[in-house]
């Protein structure tokens, strides 16, 4: 019931005292009756909080009981005239600072009357939307039935329901939505969804406040949930809370729980279709992981709707060091099909032993860069880990099915080198195998961070003491591979300001660059992070 609805009902002749337009317009859910200087306590914001004004003594009173109510976020106060014989001039002020409506009940009016309109109101409407939510759920299981998808569904249900909301997967992944999304706003709201300590949770990003919902599946994994997605506008209170405080929001409560119910009837109808195609999918990994006839590969291909002819990538993953809770195969299946699937629109995933393994048709000329967008997916995991870590090996280019074994056991291998590094996600590709990254990632971050400090150290103070640029010089220098002309081109500098420089960078580390020894030493430090 609105504010507005109450005040027009003739036979309890309410007088608004203090309120705005908005005021009136503000839903009541309840109705609170006290005389307590400060019921905060038993508030939990929105209620029509009554009162017989007991604890009124002076103006002070008046203050602190407003901006009480006001802190609880109340819908309005209805002060009644019996005790005083009036409503106090100073309740009327320290309303209208606090931007709170208030209104006079008169002496012959009960707060029970009040009460039941009110009941009587909320219970009307709780009725007629109960009505309109049975309807609407019949309707989706029917629609669903008949082969309805999610993103229709959803917008249909959202616009009746005038909420914004989109639903996502772990990975960043818009599974459906009422309208577009930023790609920074998304990634944003799925690493606040993953570092949540408990869920709902509210969270502002870019001056936009967001209600996170989970929505489970299977197995039972934050990970493996989806992020149901509702935009909401705060109130007077939260216009100014940080991002990164959970601010309490306006309850999205009926139109978010049916929308939370659509969604989980997608996520089983989900859940059951792909372990369908993981069962399917078995029959192929097994095959690659125990080579047999090339007829019974091509056959497996075909039951996957895969092509023996199409080029192909192979990856493998795991979960390594998971603490006690689901299935750690089955968890990190779900993941490597999140990501893989969101790279190729043909892939096949099934388990092997120790693993989850993938098949995913590429264009050859992309595979450099379907390795390196899977890298970045899965990274985007690591808020989620929570002290596990994901390995995942990836082989070179398969062309056909003949090359496909030979492509499973470059991604076992692979798989196997990105198990020992110790990093939250951890990509290699056979290409890695040949490359420095792969032997710094191997060595502990600890051994990482102490060679840079040690080799680099004095250089970087140096530079914060001087204002100089002599790891910017190294680094020139290095890559120009030692021509003292091509780096002083390229800095724009004369050969001798760069002499010096790089005189001045032998004289702080005690290294001399034209060993070639020591430049391979100061190449792989300027590769690592800064601690």
């Amino acid at each position: 019931m609105r504010l507005r609805e109450l005040l027009d009902l003739p036979n309890l002749r309410l007088t608004l005292l203090s309120g705005t337009e908005d005021d009136l317009d503000r839903p009541v859910q309840r109705v609170y009756t006290t005389d307590l200087l400060d019921p905060g306590r038993y508030l939990s914001g929105d209620e029509l909080v009554l009162t017989g004004l007991m604890w009124w003594h002076d103006h002070t009173d008046s203050e602190s009981f407003a901006a009480n109510l006001a802190a609880a976020g109340v819908a309005a106060i209805g002060a009644g005239e019996a005790a005083l014989g009036r409503v106090p001039p100073d309740l009327v002020d320290a309303c209208r600072r606090h931007g709170l409506a208030l209104f006079r009940v008169p002496v012959d009016v009960s707060f029970q009357s009040i009460t039941e309109e009110v009941g009587q109101s909320i219970m009307s409407r709780r009725a007629s939307r109960l009505t309109a939510l049975l309807s609407r759920q019949r309707g989706l299981v029917s629609a669903m039935a008949r082969g309805a998808r999610l993103p229709d569904l959803l917008r249909s249900v959202a616009g009746e329901l005038a909420v914004s909301c989109w639903v996502c997967s772990a990975t960043g992944r818009v599974i459906a939505g009422t309208g577009p999304l930023p790609a920074t706003v998304v990634t944003q709201l799925t690493r606040a969804f993953l570092l949540a300590e408990r869920l709902p949770h509210a969270v502002r990003i870019d001056g936009r406040d967001f209600l996170l919902l989970s929505v489970a599946g299977r197995p039972e994994h934050r990970l493996a949930a989806w992020c149901l997605v509702c935009e909401t506008t705060p109130t007077r209170s939260d216009s100014s809370a940080p991002t990164s405080t959970n601010a309490r929001l306006p309850a999205l409560s009926e139109a978010a729980d049916e929308i939370l119910n659509l969604v989980i009837l997608e996520r089983a109808q989900h859940d059951q279709l792909r372990r369908a195609e993981w069962h399917l999918a078995a029959q192929l990994t097994g095959l690659l992981a125990n080579p047999g006839e090339r007829s019974d590969l091509r056959a497996a291909l075909r039951a996957c709707r895969l092509s023996a002819d199409a080029t192909y990538l192979v990856a493998a993953a795991s979960l390594i060091e998971v603490s006690a809770g689901p299935a750690p195969g089955k968890l990190a299946t779900y993941l490597l099909d999140e990501l893989v699937r969101q790279l190729s629109a043909h892939t096949a995933v099934g388990r092997v032993p120790d693993a989850a393994m993938a098949v995913l048709a590429v264009k050859p000329e992309q595979a450099s860069q379907t390795v390196e967008a899977l890298r970045a997916a899965a990274r985007s995991l690591a808020h989620g880990l929570r002290g596990q870590r994901l390995a995942i090996g990836v082989s070179s280019i398969a062309i056909g099915a003949a090359a496909l074994p030979v492509a499973a056991e470059q991604a076992r291998h692979t798989h196997h080198a990105a198990s020992l590094i110790n990093e939250p996600v951890a990509v290699v590709s056979t290409a890695d195998l040949a490359s420095h990254v792969l032997l710094l990632a191997s060595v502990a971050a600890d051994a990482r961070q102490s060679f840079r400090r040690l080799l680099l150290g004095p250089l970087t103070e140096y530079d914060r003491s001087h204002n100089a640029d002599l790891l910017g010089t190294v680094d020139s220098f290095l890559r120009c591979s030692g021509s003292w002309q091509r780096c002083a081109e390229e800095m724009h500098v004369h050969v001798n300001t760069l002499r010096y420089r790089l005189r001045r960078v032998e004289q702080l580390t005690g290294r001399d660059l034209s060993r070639f020894e020591d430049r391979v030493d100061f190449f792989l430090a300027l590769r690592l992070p800064p601690g």
